[in-house]
């Protein structure tokens, strides 16, 4: 009796259930493709984006799901751009329009000498994966408050637990860097030094924008910091602060790389193509826009 209660229990509560890790990117593929089919996005998202053998692996997420990237364009180029979607995997849509910023620089990056694009379009696959998806990771961190800024030591925890009243979903974690997605998104910033980062979410139907101001000039050339703003003008983008730990912070303020935060309208699956085709001419914007080396002289 006890016998046919288990298996009763393990059939109808999934989270009862053994997980299904997929190891492999050709698995994470196949699992994804279920995903774009179910949401009626088409299907194949890894084949559509790149070929396979074009994707690469940058790491393990907390459960061993490979973290994924591809990179198109010019291998020597000196204008790179670093786009990272899903971080926050109950956001839905950002997945959407990552894999389609891959597809349109797979048939249109040749058109654009000395440009290069790195893609990383799931950060967070246990997240997405998970029932139900979540914000953190399967640590239940937030790998968006996770990067190892100045300011972590001394607020990370202490906003945590204050103005967000230890909200589960906006847990920075016990200490920095701890994340292996938060560790993904910083290798790739260092292995290809990028000169814009953006970063999409949903759904607070917003453009951000943190890096250089005129307040940075004693650091930063006179140029750099013009032509940062230029672009910050070009994409209709505003700086609404930033939090410890978070992307914005690490990259744009203390690295000094202007970063777009991206929020999509709506997480809604039906709205992805719409949000796609209204945000395409803008993410082209920033990938072809050539930012100046930043070192002052």
């Amino acid at each position: 009796m006890r016998t046919i209660l288990l298996l009763s229990l393990l059939f109808f509560v999934p989270s009862l259930r053994a997980e299904n890790i997929e190891k492999t990117p050709a698995q994470l593929c196949a699992a994804l493709d279920q995903a774009f089919q179910k949401r009626k996005w088409g299907k194949d998202p890894c084949e559509f984006a790149a070929d396979i053998k074009d994707w690469k692996v940058g790491g393990t997420s907390s459960k061993g799901r490979p973290l994924m990237y591809v990179v198109y364009g010019d291998e020597k180029a000196t204008n790179t751009t670093l786009i990272f979607s899903m971080i926050h995997s109950d956001e839905v849509t950002p997945l959407y329009v990552g894999f389609h910023i891959a597809a349109w620089a797979k048939e249109n990056m040749a058109a654009h000498p000395n440009t290069k694009l790195i893609v990383a379009p799931l950060l967070n696959p246990d997240g997405f994966m998970g029932v139900p998806k979540t914000r953190t990771n399967a640590h239940g961190v937030d790998c968006n408050r996770n990067f190892a800024t100045k300011d972590w030591a001394r607020d990370a925890l202490k906003a945590w637990k204050g103005k967000f009243h230890s909200e589960k979903r906006r847990f920075p974690g016990n200490k920095p860097n701890s994340e292996p997605e938060t560790q993904f998104q910083k290798m790739l910033i260092e292995k290809f030094n990028p000169q814009k980062i953006v970063s999409i979410h949903s759904p607070l139907n917003m453009i951000d924008y943190d890096g250089p101001d005129h307040l940075e000039l004693s650091h930063f050339s006179k140029e750099y910091v013009q032509k940062c703003q230029e672009l910050r003008k070009k994409m209709k983008a505003s700086s609404s602060g930033f939090f410890p730990g978070s992307l914005g912070n690490y990259a744009g303020q203390e690295l000094g790389i202007p970063t777009i935060t991206l929020e999509l309208p709506t997480a809604r699956a039906d709205k992805a193509k719409e949000y796609w085709n209204q945000l395409k001419q803008g993410i082209v914007t920033a990938v072809t826009y050539v930012v100046p080396p930043k070192d002052k002289d």
